[in-house]
């Protein structure tokens, strides 16, 4: 009998490793595919930006790119970096850890966030101005998708505000500018009829520390801040690696994510 229930608990502890392993399988392999594709879409020249490329900018945003060093850099290479961080889907749920590999592009905006929070498999992307959220369990069975035209805007919202991690992607000419004042201005994109805005707002160093903008969460169209914090050099370029999200409710803010960045890469 013992004999029995012990081949029982290894037969299932093999079973459940064999489910885990195949499941964390088959999510990496569809993700690399989407990353290949994407990386792919446009031929890179990897020619090197020069202040030329940034005359036609806002003073403010100028001096930005001059100071976080993309002066000398490449124009359409691609960036990837890692994610350690928490989440939060709710003011009266608690937090969730996570860990995220994300994914961008500087001459046409995009990304793709790909991110475990065990049992639950997460990928977030905006690809030409289309964007989908699909998240997994054990990335065998979605348990959850969202697309069409409110998640293509709020995924180009996200892809605008977290070009501080890749600020290259600022050159792009998806990109239009409004100065507002001599700390803050706004960025207008579009890509494929996909249109999305939002305000950066700089401290005295000229260094990015938010990004204001509206995304839908869930079907209501809501203010949000995202925070950025602890600038350092990685790969060349001086960003942030720490970065917090809020939702502007009517009843009070609500931060819903922070993730602390590493592991910086340049492709």
């Amino acid at each position: 009998m013992y004999k029995g229930y012990r081949n029982d608990i290894i037969h299932n502890t093999v079973s459940c490793i064999w489910i885990d392993f195949y499941g964390f399988y088959h999510f990496n392999d569809q993700l690399e595919k989407e990353k290949e594709f994407f990386f792919n879409m446009y031929d890179k020249k990897e020619n090197l930006i020069t202040r030329e490329d940034l005359k036609s900018l806002p003073f403010i945003m100028k001096k930005y790119l001059e100071k976080v060093g993309v002066i000398g850099m490449c124009k359409d290479c691609n960036i990837i970096f890692k994610q350690i961080g928490r989440i939060k889907t709710s003011p009266l749920k608690g937090w969730t850890s996570f860990s995220a590999t994300q994914y961008m592009t500087a001459k046409h905006p995009g990304f793709i966030w790909s991110a475990k929070a065990f049992p639950l498999f997460i990928r977030d992307k905006s690809i030409n101005g289309k964007g989908e959220v699909k998240v997994s369990l054990l990335g065998l069975k979605n348990v959850a998708l969202s697309e069409g035209i409110k998640t293509d805007i709020s995924a180009l919202v996200r892809c605008l505000g977290e070009l501080i991690f890749y600020p290259i992607g600022f050159l792009s000419e998806n990109i239009s500018w409004e100065e507002i004042n001599e700390h803050s201005v706004k960025a207008h994109v579009s890509i494929n009829n996909i249109y999305a805005e939002g305000t950066f707002h700089f401290n005295d160093d000229g260094l990015i520390v938010s990004f204001e903008s509206q995304r839908y969460c869930g079907e209501k169209l809501e203010y949000f801040t995202g925070k950025a914090e602890n600038y350092k050099v990685m790969k060349g370029l001086c960003i942030p690696t720490t970065m917090k999200a809020i939702w502007n409710l009517e009843d009070g803010d609500f931060e819903y994510f922070n993730s602390d960045v590493h592991g910086y890469k340049i492709d």
